[in-house]
């Protein structure tokens, strides 16, 4: 689990955006800078707290597309707070975004354990029976961001983990 650690550090964004604005109306004056399309391109953000209460928040309609996910996130209560399912080509994924230490360690422990990378960060990854178990680090090992990866029967076990890295990295781009 100290390998969690290391994605503490690993390209965490420091500059805060300016909260969004809304979009200029037509009685706004000429003068008005209307927003740039690279702009209006950035993920919304929110803080891992937030995204925690409210997890189907942390795939937006561009995450959605980019995944090849038709459909909204179906909301999950668990014993460790709500998560947000979602199938990504025959694998649901299920992401929960303030999961402890001690229950990535449970989790991990018969697993065939490797690190990755997942978005900008370092990720644990165990595999274990066809699941596959992901946790990412953010800020602390103690609110870790999780996923966990199921095939549909009949998928292919070699799309089981990336499909649960690809949402994950996803959601790591709407946390401030």
């Amino acid at each position: 689990m100290c390998l969690l650690a290391a994605g503490c550090s690993g390209g965490q964004e420091t500059a805060r955006r300016p909260s969004a604005r809304p979009p200029s109306t037509a009685t706004s004056s000429a003068a008005s800078p209307s927003p740039s399309p690279s702009a209006a391109a950035k993920p919304a953000k929110y803080t891992q707290a937030e995204l925690a209460s409210r997890p189907c928040l942390a795939l937006d309609q561009h995450d959605l597309a980019a995944l090849g996910i038709t459909g909204p996130g179906k909301r999950e209560s668990g014993k460790h707070g709500p998560a947000c399912a979602w199938n990504v080509a025959g694998q649901n994924v299920s992401l929960a975004l303030d999961l402890p230490e001690s229950y990535a360690k449970i989790m991990t422990k018969n697993g065939r354990i490797t690190q990755v990378p997942v978005g900008q960060h370092e990720a644990i990854q165990a595999e274990f029976q066809r699941i596959c178990f992901i946790f990412v680090a953010v800020h602390d090992v103690d609110h870790l961001v999780g996923s966990t990866t199921i095939p549909d029967p009949g998928e292919p076990q070699d799309t089981t983990c990336p499909a649960g890295a690809s949402v994950a990295a996803a959601a790591l781009t709407h946390i401030r």
